[in-house]
């Protein structure tokens, strides 16, 4: 039987197969224990351990700490991500179908669903469809066509796609921009076809925006705000998108309140 300390490190690796590393304080906090529960799970006696501690950083290894130059900081962006990935991860129940949008936060997200939950994912994306099938109790269902590496995505709007018939409860969408006037928006106007009708279908839509990106403007327009029955965000949002979200009946969650606003 796995135990808990073993459970944490397994946890941790899943995660910096997605990221190049961890702050110590974000690990403890998404792992629900204490900075010093981390610590000794990294220092046991284990030779075979890959992970070491450097800079404040939790980084993967394959050769002793010591002969390691110190660990760059991780930018923000990335810090972002892996606190919105929590977030979203902590929305997806057992047996649930969920939309995974082609953002660079979902393989995050789907490596933060616990492996012993069976859900299953739709997705259009190369990376995530590879999260998808790194899940023990997983189902990935990918959206075929032809493959464009530099979306690292698959297209094919003249046939069939499994978003025709399926009805996901849960729809995470990615977006680039969030404007008062503009709505969600999508740097990537190839994705904007799967991003709608993925919308269209799903019974609970949640977008996931850092908070760099609100008064941004993307190319391609997904929808108004009020489309969506969830944001999440790192931080706070600014209080003008506050109200625009009560106005509109979209509940809020960021780390450091959960559910700001009620849902519909």
């Amino acid at each position: 039987m796995e135990t808990k300390q073993k459970e944490r490190i397994r946890r941790l690796m899943a995660l910096l197969k997605k990221t190049d590393r961890i702050h110590l304080k974000d690990a403890a906090r998404m792992l629900e224990v204490s900075v010093m529960t981390i610590r000794r799970d990294l220092n046991q006696e284990d030779t075979d351990l890959p992970l070491s501690l450097l800079g404040g950083y939790i980084v993967m290894v394959n050769k002793p700490a010591s002969s390691l130059p110190a660990a760059a900081p991780v930018k923000k962006s990335q810090q972002g991500e892996l606190a919105i990935a929590e977030l979203a991860a902590g929305l997806v129940s057992e047996h649930d179908v969920v939309f995974f949008d082609n953002g660079s936060e979902m393989p995050l997200v789907i490596g933060m669903i616990p492996d012993e939950m069976t859900f299953t994912g739709i997705c259009y994306s190369h990376q995530v469809f590879i999260a998808l099938n790194q899940k023990p109790n997983a189902t990935a269902i990918l959206c075929g066509g032809t493959y464009r590496p530099k979306s690292d995505a698959f297209y094919d709007p003249n046939n069939p796609s499994p978003l025709d018939s399926l009805n996901p409860r849960k729809v995470f969408i990615s977006a680039s921009g969030i404007h008062t006037h503009f709505g969600v928006s999508w740097f990537n106007p190839d994705d904007l076809m799967t991003k709608q009708k993925a919308v269209r279908r799903g019974l609970r839509k949640v977008v996931l925006a850092r908070h760099s990106l609100f008064d941004e403007v993307a190319p391609a327009s997904i929808g108004p705000l009020s489309t969506f029955d969830i944001l999440i965000s790192d931080r706070r949002i600014p209080p003008e998108y506050e109200s625009q979200c009560r106005d509109g009946s979209v509940k809020i969650i960021t780390p450091d309140a959960s559910g700001n606003e009620g849902s519909r």
